[in-house]
């Protein structure tokens, strides 16, 4: 043990008693650690320490995993994008033949007439606000097949659309909707 002078803040001055040898260790039970739970160094580690590096088929699974990631983050940005679109032609803010490049033929059709009919019935364009998206969701349905669900957020109230998105020639598009 040593000792050793501080002056402290203030002019005060003491004296400071400081161990220079280690705490003695608990005294070590049957099965060699220390009473305290703690495992004795000297052991080897335990069962499921890595004894190497990533393998070749994990960073593989990893790739799969993100690719897969990607393609859902892509999928519920279409979402989101064809469900603000069809509100919008069907209010009559853009033209039904744009959705075109995301719809399939006979949902292409659907759509089409859906948004006819609602320009037809509807008095006139008014004072309404421009929609937006608020979210999307999606899962896998099968290779190559997403469900999704979407939201749109009008002045007065919020509009669902479900959708079934298929890749086709390396392209996603809408095969099903429904506007709610």
């Amino acid at each position: 043990m040593s000792t050793t002078n501080l002056t402290a803040p203030h002019g005060l001055s003491g004296t400071l008693t400081v161990s220079t040898v280690p705490p003695a260790l608990p005294p070590r039970s049957a099965a060699g650690a220390h009473a305290i739970g703690r495992p004795d160094p000297q052991q080897s580690p335990p069962a499921w320490t890595p004894v190497s590096g990533p393998t070749e088929a994990s960073a593989g699974g990893r790739a799969r995993a993100e690719r897969r990631r990607e393609e859902e983050r892509h999928i519920r940005s279409l979402a989101r994008i064809v469900a603000l679109a069809c509100v919008e032609a069907e209010l009559g803010l853009r033209p039904a033949r744009q959705l075109s490049a995301w719809l399939d033929l006979p949902t292409y059709g659907k759509m089409a007439r859906r948004a006819d009919l609602a320009g037809r019935i509807r008095p006139g364009r008014g004072a309404t606000g421009a929609p937006r998206a608020l979210g999307a969701r999606c899962c896998p349905a099968g290779d190559g097949i997403y469900e999704a669900s979407a939201t749109v957020q009008l002045p007065d109230r919020v509009r669902a659309m479900a959708l079934r998105i298929e890749r086709h020639r390396d392209r996603w598009k809408v095969t099903a909707l429904e506007l709610g």
